[in-house]
C-alpha cells in the first residue's frame, strides 16, 4: 500500500519538468527576506543541509550569498535535474534516512507541507538530533487547516497538510525546539489570509 508521501514522490518523479516550468526560478519577496535573516545569523563556514532541494532555486541563492550547502532530495528526478545544472546533490528521504549530525542550519522550503502530522513529528525529532547545540531549522509550510490530496498544478496526486501558527509552534516545542519565530506572508488567492508560514526554530 502506498503512503501519501510515496504517492507524492511518485508524482514529482514523473512530473519534474512540469514542476520546474510552473515554479518561480528566482528567490524574491518575503521568502528572500526570511532566508536573509537566517543567513545573517550564520558564519560563512556554516554547515547547511537542505532537505528537498527541488529545482535548486533556493540553494543557488544561498550559495550566491557566500555559503556552502549540501543539496538533497527524495525524488530521483530532482536529483537528476540538479546534477544536470552542475550542482552536487544526493538522494535523501527525510522520513526514512539518517540526516547526519552537527549542522548549523537545516533548511526545507515547501517540503514539510507534504508530511502527515506523525511523519512531521518524526522528521522534526531527526532534525533536532542532526543540529548542533546552537543550530536552527528553517522551513516553510502552507497556512490553513486540514489536509488534502490534489492533482492541482502537477496532474498527479500530491498530499498537503495545512498548519496554524499555534499548532506548529506546539509541535516544535514538543519535539525539542526552543525559540520559534513565524512570519506569515503573501495573500492566499486574494482571500485576505496568509498563504505561506516562514518558520525558524532554534535547537
Amino acid at each position: 500500500m502506498q503512503t501519501t508521501n510515496s504517492q507524492t514522490l511518485a508524482t514529482y518523479n514523473t512530473k519534474v519538468q512540469t514542476y520546474i516550468d510552473t515554479s518561480p526560478s528566482e528567490v524574491f519577496g518575503p521568502l528572500q527576506v526570511w532566508i536573509d535573516v537566517n543567513l545573517d545569523a550564520l558564519s560563512k563556514d556554516a554547515r547547511i543541509l537542505e532537505i528537498g532541494s527541488g529545482t535548486g532555486k533556493d540553494a543557488k541563492y544561498i550559495v550566491s550569498k557566500g555559503y556552502s550547502m549540501e543539496l538533497t532530495d527524495a525524488s530521483q528526478g530532482f536529483i537528476d535535474h540538479l546534477r544536470s545544472e552542475g550542482l552536487e546533490a544526493r538522494l535523501l528521504n527525510a522520513i526514512e534516512d539518517d540526516l547526519g549530525k552537527n549542522y548549523d542550519m537545516i533548511f526545507a522550503d515547501a517540503v514539510f507541507l507534504h508530511f502527515t502530522e506523525p511523519e512531521l513529528r518524526l522528521v522534526l525529532r531527526k532534525v533536532h538530533t542532526a543540529l548542533n547545540s546552537t543550530g536552527r531549522l528553517a522551513f516553510t509550510l502552507k497556512a490553513g487547516e486540514g489536509e488534502e490530496s490534489t492533482t492541482r498544478k502537477m496532474d498527479g496526486p500530491r498530499y498537503f497538510h495545512f498548519w496554524l501558527e499555534d499548532e506548529i509552534t506546539q509541535i516544535l516545542k514538543e519535539t525539542g525546539f526552543s525559540k520559534v519565530t513565524i512570519t506569515s506572508d503573501e495573500d492566499f488567492r486574494g482571500e485576505g489570509r496568509p498563504d505561506w508560514l516562514h518558520i525558524t526554530a532554534l535547537r
